[in-house]
This record gives structure tokens, C-alpha cells and sequence, in this order.
């Protein structure tokens, strides 16, 4: 009778064992339809353990990072541009860290820190990092979004449904170009924003353009030159700004009413002293000589 007692407690004690030993090693792979464990904590800033179910929201976005990764380091720009532009009521941001929190990154990229949790290296959400999730109010997955957050970015735009993004996102350009250099707008107040991408077919052809009309156009007008992160900063470029993952463009473009399908570089926008949009253009000899007239 000991003997088989003693077999039952060596079972049960194996199971708790295992059991407990899984609970701190649980390893996801997150996908569409997926449902994120309320079961597996994250920890906030002070150390106290949540769930993703303690952030109540319509819709959440998750960033999953890990501090040692170069790759997921060099998001927190973007990160910290979309939390900042992008942000409607029915949508919460949580950056995830499958370790500790860089607080002082945090901090410099401008990012709030009640948005930051770490899994302790307790549990690891994708094998894939950076990655983002968009989930329900249930903690399902809609998207995945890998390594490019553009498709996630212009879906939390359409779910927000606010034309004016580009309100916030022109003063957020026009202010980071100013702190680099003296931008002092014209006495008409007026901003070209040109938005260029060396991915893009024709606009070899527009720079060169634009490079020999610049001086006299700068006469004119404030011109900010808005590339994405993999571009370089071209020789005539005396004001520009990253666009890391294309946010400032989808969200002008979603502002202009250009469908995601249909975006393409160059764009040229004009935006006025109280920050409204108004002049477009695809053309550069347009925008070049509507530029020159003023």
C-alpha cells in the first residue's frame, strides 16, 4: 500500500512539476484567429503583474520586441510616431518585451512608459521579432503584421476613420526639421511637403528635377523633403525627415481619399499656415511651377 502511495505522489508531484516548469517557459507562435492567453502575466514598469486582459480597449495593438535585437531597437522610432499620430479611443497600444524594458530608450524615443510590459523571459509570443499583433476586445488576432508594420498601420488608420490625422502628423514633421535646423516659415505660411522614395521608379527622374529648381523654390516656399527609413537624405535635401514604416504617407494619403492600393511616390502636398491641405500633386513639373508662381 506505501508503495503504491508513494508511486501516486511521485505522479502527481511530476505533473505539478511540469506543469509549473511549462507555465514559465510557454512558447507561441501567434496567428490570425488566435487567442493570447489571458494565462500569461506581463509585467509593467513597477514590476506588478497584468494580463493583456487588464488593458480594456475595442481593439489593441501589440508591438512584440526584444531589447537585444538590433532590428526591434530601431522600431522604437516608428513606435513611438504611431502611438503618437495614430490614436483613437477605441484603440490601446501594449509594447510587449519578451525581456526587461529599456527604460532610458524608452524614454529618449519619446515613447510612455504605462504602454510598456515585459514577459521576463517567462513566455515568447512569435519566434519573429519585430512583429505587432492587432487584436479584438477579446484578445483575438486580426493581423499579423511580421516584420513591415505598413499594412497594420494604414488598418488602424481606416478603423479610426479621422481625415484631420494629418494635422498632428504635418506639425510633428514641421516641428522635428526645426529643431535640426532654422526652418522660419514664409510670410505666406505655406509648407511643400514633398514626399519621395528611391524605391520608386519615376521619382530618379523628379529628383533631378526638383534639384534644379530647388534654390529658387525654397525662395517661395518651406520645403521638407519626407523619405522612408530605408532611403538616404539626398544632396538637396536641406530640410528632411524619416518616414519609418510610411506613416506621415499613408496618413496624408488616406487624408487626400487615395485608396492603399493606389499610393504610389512622388507626392507633393501643400499644406497652408493653418495646417490644411491645399494644393496636390503627382506631377513634379506641377508642383514645381505652382510652386514657383507663388
Amino acid at each position: 500500500m506505501y508503495i503504491f502511495l508513494s508511486i501516486f505522489v511521485i505522479i502527481v508531484l511530476t505533473v505539478v512539476l511540469t506543469g509549473c516548469y511549462s507555465n514559465l517557459n510557454t512558447k507561441l507562435e501567434l496567428k490570425s484567429g488566435d487567442i493570447i492567453p489571458s494565462s500569461i502575466k506581463i509585467f509593467n514598469t513597477s514590476g506588478k503583474a497584468n494580463s493583456i486582459d487588464d488593458v480594456r480597449s475595442k481593439y489593441k495593438v501589440v508591438f512584440y520586441l526584444d531589447s537585444a535585437n538590433e532590428d526591434c531597437m530601431n522600431r522604437l522610432d516608428c513606435v513611438s510616431k504611431m502611438t503618437s499620430l495614430i490614436s483613437f479611443e477605441a484603440i490601446s497600444y501594449v509594447i510587449v518585451w519578451e525581456d526587461s524594458i529599456p527604460l532610458e530608450k524608452i524614454k529618449k524615443a519619446g515613447i510612455v512608459s504605462s504602454y510598456n510590459y515585459s514577459l521576463k523571459n517567462k513566455a515568447s509570443l512569435s519566434e519573429s521579432k519585430p512583429t505587432a499583433f492587432l487584436v479584438d476586445e477579446n484578445n483575438k488576432v486580426i493581423m499579423v503584421t511580421g516584420y513591415s508594420y505598413i499594412s497594420l498601420i494604414n488598418k488602424i488608420i481606416e478603423l479610426g476613420d479621422k481625415k484631420d490625422l494629418y494635422n498632428k502628423a504635418e506639425k510633428m514633421i514641421f516641428n522635428n526639421v526645426s529643431k535640426s535646423g532654422s526652418l522660419p516659415r514664409k510670410d505666406n505660411g505655406k509648407t511643400l511637403l514633398m514626399f519621395m522614395s528611391s524605391g520608386c521608379r519615376r521619382c530618379k527622374e523628379d529628383e533631378d528635377i526638383v534639384k534644379k529648381n530647388i534654390d529658387a523654390m525654397q525662395e517661395k516656399i518651406n520645403i521638407i523633403t519626407v523619405r522612408p527609413d530605408f532611403d538616404i537624405k539626398q544632396n538637396y535635401d536641406k530640410y528632411f525627415e524619416l518616414d519609418p514604416q510610411m506613416i506621415y504617407f499613408n496618413i496624408f494619403a488616406y487624408a487626400l481619399g487615395i485608396d492603399a492600393n493606389n499610393r504610389k511616390y512622388p507626392m507633393f502636398v501643400i499644406v497652408n499656415s493653418k495646417n490644411s491641405i491645399e494644393k496636390f500633386f503627382t506631377n513634379v513639373d506641377e508642383a514645381v511651377n505652382y510652386t514657383l508662381g507663388l
